[in-house]
């Protein structure tokens, strides 16, 4: 297969959704300079874009990324428990109040939903008028 093809070696044969191989793609972003580079330059153009201070920002599948260290307000959440995440969320079942965040932040997590347009009626539903959803997909 060509997912198995294209694994790191470190993640080789694990499932790619479970906390495991969550937390190594984090640490292998973290250790190789090219890609912790490409992860600074989109975490600063999304930090750049984010309405601060005005309401909460939501970062979705945040356990294989680090924009925390870039906006320390941002509410970081997984669909499973794993380090420096504050939130167990299905994005499928916001558990937010109706028009209550300023955004909402993906990075590689749209094709990992199974129901994406549930995903989007919640963003809908969660967001103030003027309320933004950022997505960077492979």
């Amino acid at each position: 297969m060509l997912k198995d093809f294209l694994a790191h070696p470190l993640t080789h044969g694990l499932n790619i959704d479970s906390p495991r191989c969550t937390e190594l793609r984090r640490s292998i972003i973290q250790q190789k300079s090219f890609l912790r580079k490409i992860y600074e330059e989109w975490h600063l153009a999304v930090a750049s874009l984010l309405p601060l201070n005005e309401a909460p920002v939501v970062e979705l599948g945040s356990g294989g990324g680090f924009l925390s260290d870039y906006l320390d307000e941002v509410i970081t959440s997984e669909v499973f428990y794993c380090r420096d995440v504050r939130l167990v969320l299905d994005g499928a079942r916001l558990p937010f109040v109706n028009e209550s965040l300023g955004g909402i932040v993906m990075t590689d997590v749209l094709h990992h939903l199974p129901q994406p347009r549930l995903f989007l009626a919640e963003a809908k539903r969660c967001l103030r008028p003027e309320g933004l959803v950022i997505m960077i997909e492979p």
